[in-house]
Order: structure tokens, then sequence, then C-alpha cells
């Protein structure tokens, strides 16, 4: 007996240890098929969720040449008319005391804009970071980081489209995030950064404190060195409604086409998308004289301001004409601000624009021969490209030797010429207190 029970022993605690095995064998590819059927999409999904890609960022000179300077220390230079440069993370754009840049914020290999951004001069603006999610099942926003360390620039923001962006800049003062479609104004100096929200919203936050700030539209901040925000303060006031045709013609008017031969056609004058925001779009395929005027009113005492400034944003896609024609009374665009001096008389200022042409005098003339405005002369701007142009009204007349305004009438885009084609992104007539 006792035999017997000796050899069942042995073969018991096998059979308990195959037993042992197999349940560990079972549990464990258990345990990895539920770590697998719980990690794998997992691991897709943030691997889809996070993976991201470059932006595209293209700087373009609005006026001089503009510095490009990479990550080793090499500067490439960008001149007006170029097609522009692609910038990367680490580069920085630079102005001198004579040069403006434009630089486009998009997606790869889509023309919309995100952002964009004008470089005023003796600006230093570096580009840290500009991601967008490689995947459209992401549900993160597009993201760039600038570091401002001197200088001006303005911001726009169209609509967000299917994915938001946000902004963020850093200045030596602190941190500001834009993540609502609008305008916005960055003045940066050794005593403070400044920040003017023109539309949209703007979240402040100081470097030297713990002290945070929501800007609204038409509110403005200072962060001085070495202490929190300071605001809300008054802002400029812009003077024209609609100045970016959000709301299609509203608050503009106009006025018939002037066409000099009965056998030719009008052209059209429309608010189109273009690059994924509303744009003003004056066009005329013909031949002979055509133009055609839109005003807005403004009516508005300016006598106490402390400065008026006119910035207009635009794009010449097209001319027949050589400059602004034999009397230089056809540019393809030119703006027009009518007013009331301080001596009471009716003004108007004018500049005019064109792309095609060299000014030959007695041929293409540098200005409008037979106008009876105020006027400096014409100004060539790159064909087919966005240019941004900023001028101090008052200080603009005062070189001229003429009286300032006292009140503001209308202001007026006048497209002419033969055939012609123009796009107005922006018209903005600021008022500071």
């Amino acid at each position: 007996m006792r035999s017997v029970t000796s050899k069942k022993l042995p073969e018991e605690k096998q059979i308990l240890g195959r037993q042992r095995l197999a349940w560990v064998v079972l549990l464990g590819s258990f345990a990895i098929c539920v770590t697998l059927t719980l990690a794998v999409p997992l691991a897709v999904n943030a691997f889809l969720q996070n993976s991201t890609e470059l932006l595209d960022v293209r700087v373009q000179s609005n006026q001089g040449t503009v510095g490009i300077d990479d990550k080793n220390g090499g500067r490439q230079a960008v001149i007006a008319g170029d097609q522009g440069q692609l910038i990367g993370p680490g580069e920085s754009v630079l102005t001198g005391s004579t040069a403006t840049a434009l630089v486009t914020i998009s997606p790869p290999d889509d023309p919309a804009a995100l952002a964009r951004m004008q470089v005023y001069s003796n600006t230093d603006a570096r580009l840290l970071e500009a991601e967008t999610p490689r995947y459209e099942m992401s549900d993160k926003n597009n993201e760039v980081r600038l570091r401002l360390d001197n200088g001006r620039i303005r911001l726009s923001l169209p609509e967000a489209g299917e994915r938001p962006s946000i902004i963020y800049i850093t200045t030596p003062q602190g941190e500001i995030t834009l993540a609502e479609p609008g305008h916005y104004v960055l003045i940066v100096t050794n005593e403070e950064t400044q920040v003017t929200v023109q539309e949209g919203q703007a979240d402040i936050a100081a470097s030297a404190t713990d002290e945070a700030l929501l800007l609204s539209s038409n509110e403005r901040a200072q962060i001085p060195t070495g202490s929190g925000p300071v605001g809300p303060l008054p802002p400029e006031r812009n003077l024209v409604k609609n100045g970016d045709f959000s709301d299609d013609l509203s608050y503009w008017t106009q006025f018939p086409w002037q066409v000099e031969r009965a056998d030719q056609p009008e052209g059209q004058v429309r608010v189109l998308n273009s690059g994924g925001e509303p744009r003003l779009n004056i066009v005329r395929q013909g031949i002979g004289h055509a133009d055609v005027l839109i005003r807005q009113s403004i009516n508005q005492d300016v006598s106490e301001l402390e400065s008026l400034r006119l910035l207009l944003t635009f794009r010449l896609l097209g001319q027949s004409l050589d400059v602004c024609g034999v009397e230089g009374s056809e540019c393809p665009l030119f703006v027009r601000i009518n007013f009331v001096n301080e001596d009471g008389f009716s003004r108007t200022w004018q500049q005019g624009f064109y792309a095609v042409g060299d000014v030959i005098p007695g041929q293409t003339p540098d200005g409008c021969i037979r106008c009876d405005m105020i006027q400096a002369p014409h100004l060539r701007v790159p064909l087919q490209q966005d240019f941004f142009f900023d001028i101090d009204l008052d200080g603009e007349l005062a070189r001229q030797g003429r009286i300032p305004p006292s009140f503001i009438e209308s202001v007026v885009l006048v497209s002419s010429g033969h055939a012609f084609e123009v796009e107005v992104v922006d018209v903005s007539l600021l008022a500071e207190e």
C-alpha cells in the first residue's frame, strides 16, 4: 500500500504543476490580448492626435530689403517684388529703418491664410514654432509661437475654418495669446509691450508677476518692464466700419461705372472669398477708359485727436496701362480722404498705386496732372502680391505744407484704367485720442 501511495503523489504533483502552467499561460495570454486590444488603438489614436507637420510661413518684402536670419547665424535678403521665402522655427525676420515685410501663415499646400502679419520698420521677430496636425481626425489646434524682441506688428486672423488657430507671442515683458479672429497690434520697446485689440480677444500675462488681463475688441493694454499689465485702456478707434468686408458691402456705397466707350462693358465690384478671407474684388476687361468709385461716409470731428493713421491692405492682380496712364489719372487703385481743414475749407487727399510700367515724364507721369487734390507721387507696388500701406495723415499733410483736417467727411476707393483687377483686404482709419 505504501508503495502505491508513494507512486501516486509524484504523479498528482506533476498534474497540478501542468494545471498551474496551463492557467499561467492562459491568464498571461488573456492579459496580453487585453493589453494589445486596448493599447494598440490607444497608441494609434495618440499618434494620429499628436502627429504634426510644419505650417508654411512665407516672408515677402513689402518695402525695401528684409533680412532673414537662420538658426546658424546666416542671413538672406528678400527684396520687394520677389515671391518671398519660406522660413522655419528658429529663423528671424529683421526690418531696418526703410523696410517692411508681410508674413503669411497657411497650411501646407493650401493657399488659405490662417494669419497675416504686417511687420513694420525696425522690428525683430523670431518664429519659434508653427505646427498643424498631420491628420484631419486630430482635434488639436494650429499653433504658432513667435518672439517679438522689439518693433511693431499687426496681426490679422481670419474667421476660423475647420480647425482653429492659436498664436502665442512672447516679448521681453510677457506673453500674449490670440485665439479669436480679429485684428491686433503689438508694439515692443525696452520699456514696455503695448497690445491693441482692434477686433477680437487677447489674453495677456506679465512675465515679472502672476498678473493677467483679458482684452476684448476696442481695448488696449501696456505691460511695463518689471511689472504687471495696465489696462484696459482706450485704444485707437477705427473710424471705418466693415473695413475688412466681412459684412459684404455694408456701410459702403458703390457709384455707377463711368465708361468712355458706349460699345465697351462695365466691370464688376463684389466681395469674394480669396485665400480663406473676404476681399473686395474690382475687375474690368475692356478697351478705353472706365472707372468706379466706392465710398464710405465717416462724418467725424478729428480736431482733438493725437494722431490719425490710414491703413490699407490690397493686391493689384493686373493692369493693362503703364503706371497710371498718360495723365496719371488711371491708377488701378486710388484711396482718397475727403475732409474739412482747420480753416474750414473742403479738401481731398489722394494716393495712387500701380504695379506695371515705369514713370516717364511727359508719357506716364508719377501723379495725376489734372486732379485738384493733395497728392503724393503714385506708389509702385509688387504685382499679384499683398501690400500694406500705412501713413500718418496729419504728418503727410504737414510734410506737404498743408493744413491738417478737423473733420473727416468720407473715405473713397477708386479703380480706373482700361483693363484691371484689384483686391482690397482691409481699410482702416485709426484715430488716437
